[in-house]
């Protein structure tokens, strides 16, 4: 009996010894592996659909400032091609037009005869470069959104019942200029993303700049979902 009980002692002080060892093994799961996991899921999928809406100052696609962006919502096919119906104003109007976007080359529909027409390069609306997979939205985001923080665990309205996890960070001027092709130009922004860390899809990013009020700040929204879609995109 008495050389029993300094054996199993011995064995007690292993076992805690050995799952200690294995909690600090284990890899600390932090805000900036799960934006990292998000950003390179994203970017690597074949397509999905998006949407993009705008909340604050005016936003103007062309040098003359004629035609006024509202919201967009299309299907981008990696790595170049996207179809976007987007709302505008122009000529006093409140319309939708259709734009095709492959490679370099862009056309849109007349907002008068239906008609495609291409589109100057000057056009600042570009989804297949904002989401280009290796120097668009999501590498960007990766790369430049600092001060990460884990917010929480939660529902969007807009698919309620899937609970995500929300991290929030901040984005200087160059990010956002880089991550938007120019078309928005602010100092720096919060940066907030949604993502379903079991599947590493991000359903929602919202950037928002508050710097100068509430009343005249600048709100950008981007949503995506079915995810690994593709459809087929071809020139009009």
């Amino acid at each position: 009996m008495k050389r029993v009980l300094p054996y199993l002692s011995l064995m007690l002080i292993l076992t805690i010894l050995s799952a200690g060892c294995g909690a600090a093994g284990e890899e600390v799961i932090t805000p900036d592996t799960l934006l990292a996991n998000g950003v390179t899921h994203m970017a690597a999928l074949p397509g999905f659909q998006f949407q993009i809406s705008q909340e604050g100052p005016l936003i103007f696609l062309d040098p003359d400032k004629a035609v006024q962006f509202n919201d967009a919502t299309g299907y981008y096919v990696s790595p170049d091609k996207a179809m976007t119906t987007v709302t505008i104003s122009a000529l006093g109007m409140l319309t939708e037009i259709t734009v095709i976007s492959l490679q370099e080359i862009q056309w849109a529909t007349n907002p008068l005869t239906g008609i495609y027409q291409e589109l100057p390069e000057e056009y600042l609306f570009k989804p297949t470069q904002y989401l280009d997979p290796e120097a668009g939205f999501f590498p960007s985001l990766g790369d430049g959104l600092a001060d990460l923080v884990l917010v929480g665990e939660e529902e969007l309205e807009n698919i309620p019942g899937l609970t995500l996890t929300h991290l929030s960070g901040t984005l200087p001027g160059e990010v956002i200029l880089e991550i938007s092709k120019g078309l928005i130009s602010i100092e720096s922004m919060q940066g907030d993303l949604w993502m379903d860390t079991s599947t590493n899809e991000v359903h929602r990013v919202v950037l928002s700049d508050t710097s100068v009020g509430d009343d005249a700040s600048s709100v950008w929204t981007f949503d995506f979902w079915s995810f690994g879609t593709i459809i087929p995109i071809t020139a009009p």
